[in-house]
């Protein structure tokens, strides 16, 4: 296991630009001649397939850190392979059962099947011997790169540090507890595969202390004072305060578009897609 990010497979292998990302993409899909925007809106997608990972890691009573991992482990994977080749249940369902392993808290795989087959038995069967076979095909997609390094321990120092930085600077339970959230969102997005982990805890605190500016009678010169003094606290960091900005609108750009989301649209289309293949 690498010692830390920088040095991680993660950061040397999963991580790109823009630019190379949307590339990786537009030779998948001509590799395969399927085009991902005939699914509609790819955030609608990806809300979609969060949501059926968090609702079966629910059932199994998987812990948040091995589910962002199983969500890391699809967005990598859907980099590269066409959704319209593969049975996305079946893939969320081997992502999970995979990042359990990684995370340390394993799951039996006929456990994994059945919750499985019990939530989505349209597009689940009770054959085991089908996810162990998606499983070496995700291992060999992901080039056997299964270590993921997520923003929640960079959250954490982050918040001490801001803590420890002035006055009524720190973040309240309420504010790292959003933020904890927003970072659970960033799974949804391409952030996992475009940023360091720290970049988008920086971008979770932004968005839950400056962007949630109170409004009125409760906008307050105390409340100013430390706005200005969080503020103060991100341009001494050192950091690329332009990458978290950029960060910060990729999050805001999903609870936009969330706002058209429809769960049932979405497993209407999947349903077809499944049906016609």
């Amino acid at each position: 296991m690498a010692a830390n990010y920088w040095t991680s497979s993660q950061h040397k292998h999963w991580q790109f630009t823009r630019q190379e990302l949307d590339k990786i993409r537009a030779d998948t899909d001509a590799a395969t001649g399927h085009d991902r925007a005939a699914l509609g809106d790819p955030r609608h997608l990806r809300i979609f397939l969060h949501g059926l990972i968090q609702n079966l890691g629910r059932h199994l009573s998987v812990r948040q850190q091995a589910l962002a991992t199983a969500e890391t482990y699809l967005a990598r994977f859907y980099t590269r392979t066409s959704v319209q080749e593969t049975n996305p249940y079946l893939i969320v369902a081997t992502c999970v059962y995979l990042a359990c392993k990684m995370e340390e808290c394993a799951q039996h795989i006929r456990t994994v099947v059945s919750e499985a087959k019990s939530l989505w038995p349209d597009h689940i069967t009770h054959d085991h011997t089908k996810l162990a076979e998606c499983e070496f095909y995700l291992i060999e997609e992901l080039d056997s790169y299964l270590i993921v390094y997520h923003p929640y321990r960079s959250l954490i120092q982050l918040s001490k540090a801001l803590g420890a930085s002035g006055n009524n600077a720190g973040l309240s339970p309420d504010e790292l507890q959003t933020s904890w959230s927003i970072i659970n969102d960033s799974c949804i997005t391409d952030l996992p595969l475009l940023c360091p982990p720290h970049v988008i805890a920086l971008a979770a605190i932004y968005v839950a202390v400056v962007l949630r500016i109170p409004q009125g009678n409760a906008f307050t010169e105390r409340t100013k004072l430390r706005l200005q003094r969080v503020m103060d606290w991100f341009a001494s960091c050192g950091i690329d305060l332009e990458a978290v900005i950029n960060c910060a609108q990729e999050l805001i750009s999903l609870y936009d578009v969330w706002e058209s989301y429809s769960e049932k649209t979405t497993r209407e289309m999947i349903f077809k897609m499944l049906n016609s293949s």
